[in-house]
């Protein structure tokens, strides 16, 4: 009979743990790299045009106004420390989705838009500088102003005055007061 070498049989027992070990491991790793690369696939950002970090377009949220009660088209231009202003329009309102500082009963928006057509860059501190004069002659600073202070030459910009005021108020009766100069009445158009 043939007798086999016990020494050869373990180290026969001995490799097949190893192998199949080793085997795996081999496709654990390849497991890992499948689930990764489906995931990135499925919930990566997609490519598009944008030339943001993440690849995703910008979006621009619609902003709600919660109680509209009065609202005026302007057509009013001023020309303000380099700066040509134009305003567009005024809202009342007892809320903008977009309102980030809560003050006041009411919020009384003015729509603008600004444009530097000078070649240096010119800073306005809006926040400063505007009242909303209201019909008692009363004044209101602004509470949030999207409009930048800093107005670069050529780069127009879109955005809005905030005023809060405690009680409803015509707008046709109010005034946008930039400095003692310059005062602009919402109702005349």
């Amino acid at each position: 009979m043939n007798e086999v070498d016990p020494t050869q049989t373990q180290n026969v027992a001995q490799k097949r743990p190893f192998f199949r070990k080793r085997w795996m491991g081999s496709a654990l790793g390849v497991a890992i790299i499948i689930l990764v690369t489906f995931l990135a696939v499925r919930y990566a950002p997609p490519e598009g045009e944008a030339n943001n970090t993440t690849g995703d377009l910008p979006e621009t949220p619609t902003v709600t106004v919660t109680n509209l009660l009065d609202q005026v088209n302007l057509k009013h231009e001023v020309d303000f420390q380099g700066v040509h202003i134009t305003l567009s329009q005024a809202m009342l309102a007892t809320h903008f989705s977009n309102d980030r500082k809560r003050a006041g009963t009411y919020t009384v928006r003015i729509m603008a838009q600004t444009k530097n057509n000078g070649s240096q860059a010119v800073g306005i501190d809006y926040a400063q500088l505007l009242d909303l004069i209201l019909p008692d002659g009363s004044k209101v600073k602004s509470k949030y102003i999207s409009i930048k202070a800093i107005q670069l030459p050529d780069s127009p910009q879109s955005g809005f005055f905030d005023f809060p005021v405690n009680e409803q108020v015509p707008l046709a009766d109010l005034k946008l007061q930039f400095d003692e100069h310059t005062i602009v009445p919402l109702g005349e158009g």
